[in-house]
Formats: structure tokens, sequence, C-alpha cells
């Protein structure tokens, strides 16, 4: 597999982890909708999803620049 499509590939589904919070719920992050808890679960599902689709598209950006071994 060419290492354009594999780092392209890894930056669309890294977005698209970032985004399906919004996706799933069907609005951005407001803080009038929710009391207590379901606030509090809101913001840490956002920020997981952020933090895993930042990991996704560094390891693409790291499969992308990393040297090929030959033997």
């Amino acid at each position: 597999m060419s290492k354009v499509v594999l780092l392209i590939s890894s930056v669309v589904i890294g977005v698209l982890v970032m985004v399906s919070p919004g996706f799933i719920t069907g609005h951005t992050f407001s803080s009038t909708q929710y009391q207590g808890s379901l606030y509090v679960a809101e913001f840490v599902v956002r920020s997981l999803a952020l933090i895993i689709g930042l990991v996704v598209i560094h390891d693409g950006i790291k499969s992308f620049f990393k040297k090929q071994v030959t033997t």
C-alpha cells in the first residue's frame, strides 16, 4: 500500500473520530443543554474523541515518515 494513501486515510479517519460525538448527538458542545453528570460525561467523551483522533493522525504521519528498512 502506498504511503500517501495510508497517510490520507489515517488523517480522514482521525478527523472522523474527532467529529463523531457531534454527529452522534446531533449538536455541538453546549453547556445550556446539560446538567450535572451529563455535562461532565459529554466533556469527557468529546475530549477522548479529540485525543484518539489526534493519536490516529500522529500514527499516520509517523508511519509516513518512517524510513524503509532494507535487508
